[in-house]
């Protein structure tokens, strides 16, 4: 091997070498860049507390002590859901039965079966797709969730969820 071919495979070294480092430096530079905003700045523009609106649908009116304001809900692997706001409001309950011509028709419970409505007081982050639950649990409107307090397990259908003030 000469001399100018030596010098040659050592420069493409050399160019491969720096490329390495600058892609190393760029990516420590975005670690710092995202421990550095974290939780208050461009990553996390939707991130927050929201109001999560709920029904439960045809239960007893004297689970009611169960949905006062502060009682806490968590979902079944233990993570918290949320924090009631106010009390349940307890409509008679809806129930839906098919007419003779099939169309649905609405009539209110008589026998105590009441409704459960109410917010929750949740943290999580407002996504593209969606609503993540302490960044991680995906819940959206009309899905139904189940959740326990310390005296009850429910099945809560999520009405809506909007920022809290």
């Amino acid at each position: 091997m000469n001399k100018k071919e030596e010098i040659k495979s050592k420069k493409k070294i050399a160019a491969v070498d720096v490329m390495i480092a600058i892609l190393l430096i760029l990516c420590v530079a975005g670690i710092v860049i995202r421990v550095a905003v974290g939780d208050s700045g461009i990553f996390a523009s939707g991130k927050g507390e929201y109001i999560v609106s709920y029904v439960v649908r045809g239960e007893d009116d004297e689970y009611s002590p169960y949905f006062a304001e502060g009682r806490e809900f968590f979902l079944e692997s233990g993570e918290k859901f949320g924090t009631l706001i106010a009390d349940a409001e307890l409509p008679p309950a809806e129930i839906y039965e098919e007419n003779p011509n099939g169309d649905l028709e609405l009539y209110y419970a008589q026998d105590g079966t009441v409704d459960f409505k109410g917010t929750l007081l949740v943290k999580g982050t407002m996504t593209d797709s969606g609503f993540l639950l302490n960044s991680n649990t995906y819940i959206a409107p009309n899905m139904t969730v189940t959740v326990s307090s310390s005296d009850i397990t429910v099945e809560l259908l999520i009405t809506d969820i909007t920022k809290a003030q």
